[in-house]
């Protein structure tokens, strides 16, 4: 019967931190009450239990909450860096995960477009107020922000709203030695409230820029209707695109510029040819694949209002 009793109890000892000896505390296997020979000791040990617990609590909360910051971030961002062309200062963006769709990439366009901005518009960038629409990753409007422009970013996905503002926050110092400022906004082409908004607010824009917004025709007439809408006789607008109709094995061999995808550029200038002028300003011939992805050739069209 002895040994029965000793095989069920546990003897546990605990030291007293003010060093006046130690509690003894005696709990029965499987009970849920502890039983102490210590008298009032058994309440100090109660006390330290307590803060013990609590202490755990906070610590568990916080590791929570870094951890959920921490999903967040792997929610937005991928481990794909992609730099920007540009010569004079650094820029460097993370791409998105692949559930934000295909505004999570840089796209080649967005790359000429950066280079041909550099090229022919660097002064007159300097101090303009540029619209950007498709904005994505945000790696043509952070470059323009780096030569001097003040650059609004529009997007209708707010997962790559929040994507852009890391990337802006990673190349703050650069788009502050180049003297300009990046500001995001949401946007949806077929909201005509909010691209009115937009327009008054943040207008009038010396640039409106893009890269690769026109794949698909069935957005063309709502593109139409914002470019109408934050546009005005001073405005020059700028679209990158590329034409994926050869593939880059066959294009690589020398062969002459193609025409633009008939299916998407030739429509939507066709379109616009009311109200807007437009003329291919640049072509870019076939670049190395990036990233294993085929290579292809990239228009820049220039548009003006009539």
């Amino acid at each position: 019967m002895a040994s029965r009793v000793l095989r069920n109890l546990h003897l546990t000892l605990r030291r007293n931190p003010e060093g006046r000896g130690r509690t003894r505390i005696l709990s029965r296997k499987g009970a849920t009450g502890r039983f102490s020979r210590a008298g009032p000791m058994s309440g100090f040990a109660h006390k330290c239990r307590g803060a013990t617990t609590q202490a755990q609590a906070q610590a568990a909360t916080q590791t929570t909450t870094a951890t959920t910051s921490s999903a967040r971030r792997s929610m937005l961002e991928s481990d794909n860096k992609v730099a920007s062309p540009l010569k004079a200062v650094p820029v460097t963006v993370n791409e998105g995960v692949p559930n934000m769709g295909v505004g999570r990439s840089v796209w080649e366009s967005g790359l000429r477009l950066i280079d041909f901005l550099e090229e022919n518009h660097r002064e007159e960038i300097k101090g303009a107020k540029v619209l950007e629409l498709g904005t994505g990753t945000g790696i043509v409007g952070i470059s323009a922000a780096t030569m001097g422009a003040d650059v609004v970013m529009t997007d209708r996905e707010e997962k790559l709203l929040e994507l852009v503002e890391k990337n802006i926050q990673t190349n703050s110092k650069s788009i502050e030695i180049g003297g300009g400022t990046c500001v995001t906004e949401r946007m949806d082409w077929g909201n005509r409230g909010r691209t009115t908004e937009v327009a008054l607010t943040k207008g009038p824009f010396n640039f409106i820029i893009a890269s690769d917004i026109l794949y698909s025709s069935p957005s063309h007439i709502m593109l139409l209707e914002t470019l109408w809408q934050c546009t005005d006789v001073d405005t020059t607008v700028l679209i990158a695109y590329p034409s994926r109709d050869l593939e880059w094995d066959v294009r690589s061999k020398g062969v002459d510029p193609v025409p633009p995808d008939e299916k998407c550029l030739h429509k939507f200038t066709q379109l616009t040819a009311e109200r807007f002028d437009s003329e291919i300003v640049k072509y870019f011939p076939p670049a190395e694949p990036r990233r294993g992805n085929k290579g292809y050739s990239v228009y820049v069209m220039r548009m003006k209002l009539k």
